[in-house]
């Protein structure tokens, strides 16, 4: 199976620290970690940790920072499309505190021109996963893998402007907590995504359970709990991947968010968005 991730690529830089300091204060970090980041390129290194052949298409460019990003997806199985012609990707600073909380601050790459994929980049694809940061790619590949019965996972995390175009074209919508349409409240989030034709929709709630509905059944599917937790940092990231690992590679959908959610467990296990790889 081969499967596909489009959106944002970032670099992080990821400081442990007791507490997130007070606004004019300074702090010391236990300890700093550069990792490659970014809501795509962590759900195609899980899917790759996983054996799904990830292809991620993003915009990361030529400079310094981007040869870094290319290094690290390319060393974690992930086939790239860069879609940027120059510069660097999308830089962000996060802080993790004891609790294993997360605070990111992010550029997200918005103004940034990029070029448009190959056509055939869907061929012997079983899945193409999007994240509502590259639109117009997005939806042109939405369209294409729509009319060739491949399964369109959007991972919801936050809602971008200009994503009602891109929703008549998912077919597995995963949604945060945090998620919300405008205009719309969020009792009626689910519903209103269904509304658009989206199958199955679902929606994470921390380490609460997750809501689905599939077709016209509603669903409540029970999270194990991690115990410690070292951090949250790419959780949800982690579990868009395995869903689409697992969807592309034929199992249902409740069963395959199931599994995803399990793997999101372990990996707030673990310090980093992918330290949970050595325990697999």
């Amino acid at each position: 199976m081969r499967t596909v991730f489009c959106g944002l690529t970032t670099i992080d830089l990821i400081q442990l620290i007791e507490a997130v300091p007070a606004p004019g204060t300074k702090a010391v970090s236990d300890s700093a970690l550069l990792d490659v980041g970014g809501p795509a390129a962590n759900a195609a290194r899980t899917a790759g940790a996983l054996g799904a052949y990830p292809t991620l298409i993003s915009p990361i460019g030529t400079g310094v920072f981007a040869q870094l990003a290319h290094t690290w997806l390319e060393g974690a199985g992930v086939q790239l499309i860069d879609v940027a012609a120059e510069g660097d990707p999308a830089i962000s600073a996060v802080a993790i505190d004891a609790q294993g909380d997360r605070t990111v601050i992010s550029t997200n790459n918005t103004a940034r021109s990029h070029s448009f994929p190959e056509p055939d980049v869907l061929d012997g694809a079983t899945a193409l996963m999007v994240d509502g940061h590259l639109l117009d790619v997005q939806i042109a590949l939405a369209r294409t893998a729509e009319s060739a019965g491949i399964p369109v996972i959007l991972d919801g995390g936050s809602y971008k402007p200009g994503l009602d175009s891109l929703l008549p074209h998912v077919t597995h919508a995963v949604v945060s907590a945090d998620f919300e349409l405008p205009g719309v409240s969020r009792d009626q989030t689910l519903e209103t995504l269904r509304g658009y034709g989206i199958g199955f929709v679902a929606r994470t709630h921390g380490g609460g359970n997750i809501e689905a509905i599939v077709e016209n059944k509603a669903y409540s599917l029970p999270i194990t709990q991690p115990g410690t937790i070292a951090d949250t940092l790419g959780a949800g990231d982690v579990l868009h991947g395995a869903f689409t690992a697992a969807l592309g590679a034929g199992q249902d959908g409740l069963s395959s968010l199931a599994a995803a959610a399990q793997l999101a467990t372990l990996s707030v296990r673990s310090a980093g968005a992918m330290g949970w790889v050595e325990k697999l």
